[in-house]
């Protein structure tokens, strides 16, 4: 088995010597194909262009890796010359008569007995510790540690490195022995433990550790790191004990050490990770491997702004910094103990958010926060001012628009955020505001079940995250942050201010900022859960027998270097880490634009800019207008987590009253004014671009929190439609620049990503999008837009024959209404004759009429103008107009029948016939809504708008019924267009317009009026459930604004809920 050993070699340690040999060595040539193929197959090699990059990186060629592959191992060793050091260390230490079990530090993990296989390599290496330890003791007297207590001691992390590298092969062996029947004993229990003793014994040890080379390696070289790692803890702790006891005893001596936590993090630079040291008076430190400098200037400035007035003051930590690495006071976990502790909490937690957007820090998860009573500790600071690292031009691409969250206050990690959502709708939070227990891995992770038993295996399941102690508690109860919004947003307020108001001396040369400037701080590239994933599963058995096995499967870093360019020079660099068993290292200094490695390798001039003057400008650029545009994102995070239930959660409501005199036209546009430049306000521009954050409902029905979209109904053609018109009727230029933004900024997404388009509706599809242009392009005489329009047909065309909803909103009647708008365009007709030909080829018989079975009734036909049979009524009458097609106009009679039949006298509405809308009646009766998208108002809305194709006196009849219970029951719900208030004043205004009807006008100003006065009372009420704040058309605020614009100018402004072309 010992040329077996010679499989751990990796792949840049076997190239040099095949290129010295005069001769090729022997090559299985259908190993050799058989295992480049499957290389080749994991992708995203299996593009040449990757693959030639992937070559590149490891200077070989392709015939070279093709010869590794197949070349035999005792060839390979013939080659290779002497033994490495790892294959040495395992000759000595299995060389002599084996020694006592190991005494491990209790507990010990499950499994633990299978750490016999290696007990040789951890009695040689602890009995080297045990020495240097006792060399240490007797050159520093005052060390204050017992050197056989703390080698027991440091032993403890050890078994928790090493099971998930021996765990999944011994199953393996152990199935192979119970197969074989080289077990003993009548149990299950017994059998295992005769496994173990089997393991004890050296030649079987040796026989599985050759079949495992990778194992082998991997083994000794672990315990070398542990072994270094623990006696570089030691040393560096006698060396400092008298700093030590000063800094953070009083001068004290706190007498020996009585324990060490270790491996409280994950293993970096050689397998170092943080401990925690506890001494016989209490006293507990915090040891980092790592520079500490940053830590130390962060705490300088907290005391800096503290001294400036911030209030409540900010607890700081005691930090001793030293070269390479340093300590820190232990921070403890406590409870608020009262209310006003609370508030005080969540308060300091405010300004932690806005202290930290401006330095520019990512990662703040769970783990590095501590409520310690009523201050929010951070505890780990080494992702201060991060660099930008999405692109290797950095500059370039911050300039895009489509970078949008690196500039907001999410990017720190603090607020509540899912990094993963299950299909149920379970989400995964790590942010340290939003981590609550229980909580699941979004992975699953292969397992051991039946520990101590022959039937030992391991099966894939997510893992329980341990509770932490980031969330303040208060009378036994863990404190949620979004239950405490208003003090968080105080918190931002006052240290938002304070930075403002400090900041020249802030960017001062040899300023609080300037002490950053040296000071190390991390990199990442990466979400470090997933190179710990990664770890995990390079462990299984299949890549412990050869390491260019477990290579390629680290090639699966290679999976996002299409997106990220730049990761081709980091990928080497990650494999030379993870090849020893850390997770990737990499850092940077805040004043310089180079990067390191975690094995020291330096990369000059990484970046095009320094984290240190990307905070400077963020610095620079806080205003009042920033500040709105944060606040309002923390508040919608706040609002996501809040609601965790959106479908069940309330939707707002009013008490509405009708004002006594009519809303006069100069209130109504100054409302809408005010409304429209908070949307401006609450966009981020950039590159000519502007675009929008807010919150949206998912497929799935869950709330999240997006960049808006390319649809009509919440997205930037609809924002850009309604800022576009109230640009041109109030002249003011601010909202034109921002729709102009808006449409640049949605054909760059259009560009990058056309599949990101859903349909071919007005609402939800590229209907919407044409619909805009097709306003816009005339609104500002734009012949460009027109021309964008006309290139985005051919992508509606492959669709309308995959069209499963057809109505309005999602299908082939919006999709009509918007190509009409575009015309005179033979192009465009043509497509729309095509949408009306699906819908004519769709129509189901219905016991009255015609109907189109909708995707989200169960195959009920529905009625209503979004979602049924009144849009489509409406879009085929308009398409008979254009087209003098009878047979279109034919089928919307049909449909009108259809629709006709379900009204209820009663309800005097129609219903709404729709699955889990959550707008049933008791009894299992049906549901009626009373909104544009839903009932009596867009039914009669629809019947208004087709009246110069259809007017007879059952259409007067039904827009009379549908005016009559929209005054009695449309009112007080919510101030949008889809479902609320303004869309059913706008189709009042409508009716009143079309049937010349003063005094339903007269009432509709008074309606209008009672508008007003709710918007002055409560702000505007969105169409979202809570108090969402969202910038969209249909339930948010660009559609108030709209909303408020038409009541006050409806003739220069378009009916946009009739989906009316331009022009009318």
């Amino acid at each position: 088995m010992m040329s077996q050993w010679v499989l751990g070699h990796f792949l840049e340690e076997r190239l040099p010597s095949l290129r010295d040999v005069a001769a090729s060595p022997p090559v299985d040539e259908a190993r050799a194909k058989r295992r480049l193929e499957r290389w080749r197959r994991q992708e995203p090699l299996s593009l040449d262009s990757i693959w030639a990059q992937r070559l590149r990186t490891s200077s070989v060629t392709e015939q070279e890796l093709h010869t590794l592959l197949g070349e035999p191992a005792e060839a390979l060793r013939e080659r290779m010359g002497s033994a490495p050091p790892w294959m040495t260390d395992i000759e000595r230490a299995y060389a002599g008569p084996p020694a006592e079990p190991l005494t491990w530090p209790q507990p010990t993990p499950p499994g633990a007995p299978l750490l016999a296989l290696v007990e040789p390599l951890v009695h040689t290496a602890h009995a080297r510790l045990l020495s240097a330890l006792a060399d240490e003791a007797r050159k520093t007297p005052d060390a204050p540690f017992t050197p056989d207590r703390a080698a027991h001691m440091l032993l403890a992390p050890l078994p928790r490195l090493l099971l998930p590298l021996l765990g999944r092969a011994l199953a393996v062996e152990l199935h192979a022995a119970q197969l074989e029947d080289r077990l003993q004993g009548t149990t299950s229990e017994a059998r295992f433990q005769d496994f173990v003793r089997q393991l004890r014994h050296r030649a079987v040890a040796l026989d599985i550790l050759g079949r495992y080379p990778v194992l082998a390696r991997q083994a000794v070289e672990r315990i070398a790191s542990w072994e270094h790692a623990s006696l570089e803890l030691m040393q560096r702790l006698a060396q400092d004990a008298p700093a030590l006891w000063r800094h953070f005893n009083g001068g004290e001596a706190p007498g020996r050490l009585v324990e060490v936590q270790g491996g409280l993090s994950d293993p970096h630079r050689g397998g170092r990770s943080v401990s925690v040291l506890r001494f016989e008076s209490g006293l507990q430190l915090v040891y980092k491997p790592r520079p500490l400098a940053a830590e130390a200037a962060f705490q300088h400035l907290l005391a800096w702004l503290n001294a400036r007035g911030l209030t409540p003051s900010l607890r700081t930590v005691e930090v001793l910094p030293r070269d390479d690495y340093g300590w820190m006071e232990f921070v403890r976990a406590a409870p608020c103990d009262s209310a006003e502790a609370v508030r005080r909490f969540h308060e300091r937690q405010g300004g932690l958010i806005a202290l930290l957007y401006a330095m520019d820090v990512i990662d703040m998860h769970y783990e590095n926060l501590i409520a310690a009573g009523e201050h929010p500790v951070l505890v780990d600071l080494e992702t201060l001012f991060h660099p930008y690292t999405l692109a290797r031009s950095m500059r370039e691409v911050e300039s895009q628009p489509g970078t949008v969250l690196d500039g907001t206050v999410l990017k720190s990690g603090l607020l509540p955020q899912p990094i993963w959502r299950s299909r149920d709708g379970t989400e995964v939070d790590f942010s340290a505001l939003g981590n609550s227990a229980p909580q699941l891995t979004p992975l699953g992770y292969l397992m051991p079940k039946e520990h101590g038993t022959d039937r030992l295996r391991f099966e894939r399941r997510r893992l329980e995250i341990p509770a932490a102690d980031n969330r303040p508690r208060h009378d036994g109860q863990s404190l949620a942050a979004a239950e405490h919004m208003e003090a968080l947003s105080t918190g931002f307020t006052h240290m938002y201010r304070l930075l403002t108001e400090h900041r020249d001396a802030l960017l001062a040369s040899e300023g609080p900022l300037d002490a950053f400037a040296g000071a190390p701080t991390r990199v990442l590239f990466r979400d470090t859960t997933s190179y710990g994933a990664l770890l995990h599963e390079s462990l299984h058995p299949h890549a412990l027998g050869d390491a260019l096995d477990r290579q390629r499967f680290f090639d699966h870093l290679w999976l996002t270097v299409k997106e990220r360019p730049y990761l081709e020079t980091l990928i080497p660099l990650e494999q030379e880490e993870l090849q020893r068993g850390d997770v990737p290292h990499f850092t940077t200094l805040p004043g310089s634009r180079d990067l390191w490695s975690g094995t020291g390798r330096h990369l000059p001039g990484f970046f095009d800019d320094t984290g240190l003057e990307r905070a400077r400008r963020r610095l620079e650029h806080l205003s009042p207008e920033d500040h709105l545009r944060q606040t309002a994102l923390l508040r919608s995070t706040l609002d996501r987590v809040r609601l965790t239930n959106p479908p069940a959660a309330p939707r707002p409501s009013y008490a509405f009253r009708e004002a006594s005199e009519p809303a006069h036209p100069e209130a109504l546009l100054a409302a809408a004014r005010r409304i429209s430049e908070r949307v401006v306000a609450l966009s981020f521009s950039g590159a000519g671009h502007s675009h929008w954050l807010s919150l949206d409902f998912m497929p799935s029905k869950e709330l999240q929190l997006v960049q808006a979209g390319v649809d009509l109904y919440q997205g930037l053609p609809g924002i850009a439609l309604a800022l576009g018109y109230l640009g041109a009727l109030t002249s003011d230029e601010r909202l034109t620049h921002a729709a102009r933004g808006a449409v640049r900024h949605l054909a760059w997404r259009l560009e990058e990503a056309p599949t990101q388009v859903r349909g071919i509706g007005i609402l939800n599809g590229w209907g919407g999008i044409l619909y805009a242009l097709a306003h816009l392009g005339a609104l500002w005489r734009d012949a460009s837009l027109h021309e964008l329009a006309d290139a985005l047909l051919d992508h509606v065309a492959p669709e309308v024959e995959q069209d499963e909803h057809l109505d309005l909103g999602a299908g082939s009647a919006g999709s009509i209404l918007a190509l009409l708008a575009l015309c005179p365009s033979d192009k465009a007709l043509r497509l729309a004759r095509t949408c009306g030909e699906r819908l004519v080829q769709r129509a189901q018989p219905q016991a009255h009429g015609v109907g189109w079975p909708a995707p989200s009734s169960g195959g009920q036909a529905l009625c209503g103008l979004s979602h049924g049979t009144a849009g489509i009524a409406l879009a085929l009458l308009r398409l008979s107009s254009a087209t003098g097609e009878a047979r279109f106009r034919a089928t919307a009679l049909a449909a009108l029948e259809y629709e006709r039949s379900l009204y209820s006298p009663v309800a005097r509405n129609w219903p709404d016939l729709r699955e889990n809308t959550g707008t049933h009646g008791g009894g299992g009766g049906p549901s009626f809504m009373y909104g544009w998208c839903n009932g009596a108002p867009g039914i009669g809305l629809a019947r208004v708008a087709g009246l110069p194709l259809l007017d007879d006196a059952t259409v007067r009849e039904e827009v009379s019924a549908a005016v009559s219970v929209t005054l009695e029951r449309g009112f007080g719900s919510n101030h949008g267009l889809c479902h609320g208030d303004l869309g059913n004043a706008l189709f009042l205004l409508e009716a009143a317009r079309a049937l010349r009807d003063d005094d339903l006008l007269h009432r509709t100003y008074r309606i209008a009026g009672g508008i007003l006065q709710s918007l002055d009372a409560h702000g505007p009420l969105h169409g979202l459930p809570g108090s969402i704040e969202t910038p969209g058309l249909m339930v948010g605020l660009s559609g108030i604004a709209y909303g408020l614009a038409r009541l006050a100018a409806p003739e220069p402004l378009p009916d946009l809920l009739s989906v009316a072309p331009p022009g009318t």
